[in-house]
């Protein structure tokens, strides 16, 4: 069989799977990569820059991953009846409570296409507290501020605990609270702002990018698919070699029976 393989015709058809078999390990190795980078929190040059929020995000729409993490810069005023705590939230090793307060937006555009006579804001941690009573007192600077802040990712929607009580911050849930339409993200004020976000009776709260996920499932399970059928192609070779192969012994060691008619001497006559 090692023979028939050597021939020129097997030959050719080996050269073929075996481009085929490296396009797909190739096509492994990048779902490799993926599924080992997909869930990181996409750095850039321009992470640092302060750029404006409506050149980042809109309204009414999902904020890209890529944005999170994002230094933004964005004009506006509190609306401090539009006040939420957070409570389950922790810092220095105490438990306690984010008060969100939402922050119109000026100059703010509706993504998706949409248009809507509501005020467009976003919620803002404007800082912590271990205090109820302390969260509940804060208010909210009053007048135009000019806000520097990380933009983060809007949380998932959870019964509300209280009077203006939440564990989650969600804007889906927000708009629900509050007349006026949002984005699919939260800011943290850097540090220098605490005179545009809060008193010193709270903490400043720093956001922390999510960590890597780890491997993605579903393009760990595509690389292993790849590699399986570069191997099923150098399987399917091998069976259609093998087969010709006993087609060709078979051939040779054909055996014919010949016999004689009742009287007949020899096979001559």
């Amino acid at each position: 069989m090692l023979r028939l393989a050597f021939t020129p015709r097997w030959i050719g058809r080996f050269v073929l799977v075996l481009a085929l078999a490296t396009a797909f390990v190739f096509l492994s190795m990048w779902q490799v990569d993926r599924a080992q980078h997909k869930n990181d929190v996409q750095t850039s040059a321009y992470a640092d820059d302060k750029t404006p929020l409506n050149e980042v995000v809109s309204a009414q729409v999902p904020m890209p991953s890529r944005d999170t993490d994002r230094l933004v810069e964005v004009s506006g005023s509190y609306v401090p009846e539009a006040t939420v705590l957070v409570e389950g939230r922790h810092q220095n090793g105490q438990a306690g409570f984010w008060v969100v307060t939402m922050f119109t937006v000026d100059h703010a555009q509706l993504g998706g296409g949409l248009s809507g006579d509501k005020p467009v804001a976003i919620p803002v941690v404007r800082g912590f507290t271990a205090d109820e009573a302390t969260a509940r007192n804060s208010q909210a600077p009053s007048g135009t501020h000019t806000l520097v802040a990380r933009i983060g990712p809007t949380e998932a929607p959870e019964p509300s605990v209280g009077d203006k009580v939440v564990t989650t911050v969600s804007t889906a849930q927000l708009v629900n609270y509050f007349d006026v339409y949002s984005y699919g993200a939260m800011l943290f004020p850097e540090p220098d702002q605490r005179a545009q976000a809060s008193g010193p009776e709270l903490e400043h709260v720093t956001f922390h990018a999510q960590e890597s996920g780890g491997l993605d499932v579903q393009s760990a399970f595509y690389a292993v698919e790849w590699l399986v059928f570069a191997g099923f192609a150098f399987y399917i070779w091998w069976r259609l070699l093998r087969d010709e192969y006993r087609r060709q012994t078979k051939d040779e060691h054909q055996h014919f029976v010949v016999v004689k008619k009742p009287g007949q001497k020899n096979l001559d006559n």
